[in-house]
């Protein structure tokens, strides 16, 4: 993904940006220097002596502007520019993980009607039929859930039916039933108008990803999921009681964790992976509700 040409020149040639501001800032100074004097006292001052001033204060505003200016947007530069360049990988991940399942799943099933239909075709006695149509409808039928859940990954339909709050406790009773799991939902929103699409799409995919975590590599019995409204921030707390979290394995584990931090730092979020004293583990992200 690329920079804006801004970022380009401050990562690129961050001497010459300090040169340039730097050179705002001479020419500025010099031209008070030179004019105030007449204005307040009705005397000149030479231009020499305005240079000797204006380079005077310049060369002692240089540490200044590197420190206050120049380093913390090159600074910002860098992050925007590696999250972005994460962003694109996720991408690309996903992208890659659809066309897998289009291809060995979609694709398959499709493949299999079609050769289904023409030896059905084939067959010279009706009385079978009946049989190998039923064998078909069921492929067709798998075919049509796998497009539903390729579809529901890329944007949860959920979310457009039930809203964030009926979609996460519709997630949270499928969960319990296919994996067996006590889940405690709490949502805490006192105004539901002031969470963007971006960030309910960004909630509802942090305990989607949590939940699938907890069900794969903890054991736990337990699950608490926290989404509540803190002041001008939204946090999402998912505790469970299982074996632990493994910090060492987080960037082993698929668009999992990585994509939930990725997730909540495009929203400009803090996340974090806790354990808990007595066992399991605690994830957290805290993102801010922007108007």
């Amino acid at each position: 993904m690329n920079n804006s040409p801004l970022e380009a020149i401050l990562l690129s040639r961050p001497v010459r940006v300090s040169f340039m501001i730097l050179l705002v800032v001479f020419v500025a100074e010099f031209s008070i220097m030179f004019v105030l004097p007449l204005v307040l006292v009705d005397s000149q001052t030479s231009w020499k002596e305005a240079a000797v001033d204006a380079t005077l204060l310049t060369m002692i505003l240089i540490p200044f502007m590197w420190f206050v200016i120049i380093r913390p947007i090159q600074e910002l530069a860098n992050i925007r520019a590696s999250l972005l360049e994460q962003f694109a990988a996720l991408q690309d991940e996903e992208r890659r993980r659809i066309a897998f399942d289009l291809h060995d799943e979609v694709g398959q099933s499709l493949t299999s009607v079609m050769m289904g239909l023409r030896a059905l075709g084939d067959q010279p006695d009706p009385s079978s039929y009946r049989q190998r149509i039923d064998d078909l409808r069921e492929v067709v039928n798998s075919a049509v859930h796998e497009v539903r859940r390729i579809a529901n990954g890329l944007r949860p339909a959920a979310l457009d039916h039930l809203g964030l709050q009926g979609a996460l406790e519709r997630m949270a009773e499928d969960a319990e039933q296919i994996h067996d799991i006590d889940i405690e939902l709490t949502i805490e929103i006192q105004d539901w108008d002031k969470l963007s699409n971006p960030l309910q799409t960004t909630i509802y995919r942090i305990v989607q990803e949590g939940l699938t975590n907890v069900a794969r590599h903890s054991g736990a019995r337990l699950v608490r999921i926290l989404v509540a409204q803190r002041r001008s921030e939204v946090v999402v707390e998912i505790e469970d009681d299982g074996r632990g979290f493994d910090k060492d394995s987080t960037s082993n584990q698929g668009m999992g964790v990585s994509g939930m931090i990725q997730r909540t730092a495009l929203l400009a979020g803090e996340f974090s992976v806790l354990e808990r004293p007595e066992g399991g583990t605690i994830i957290r992200a805290r993102i801010p509700v922007r108007s």
